[in-house]
């Protein structure tokens, strides 16, 4: 009888301890996936950005085409 009442109380004792592990657990999961969704969102911004540069990057690959051509007027030849 007394064995029984001692596996029972050891039994709770468990179940606190794995229901408190187990919230740990699901906070943890949470605030992952929180800062997971955050970068999501980060790098679609940066990936829109990146897009409306694409004609300044045209611009600059033109503009950096013409000057290469032409030499430095401070450096000897």
């Amino acid at each position: 009888m007394e064995r029984e009442m001692q596996s029972e109380t050891g039994a709770r004792g468990n179940q606190q301890v794995q229901s408190a592990a187990d919230t740990r657990g699901k906070h943890r999961i949470s605030a992952e996936l929180k800062r997971l969704e955050q970068e999501s969102r980060f790098l679609e911004e940066e990936l829109e950005q990146l897009e409306r540069m694409g004609s300044a990057l045209a611009s600059c690959n033109e503009m950096l085409s013409m000057v290469e051509t032409k030499p430095d007027p401070l450096l000897p030849v």
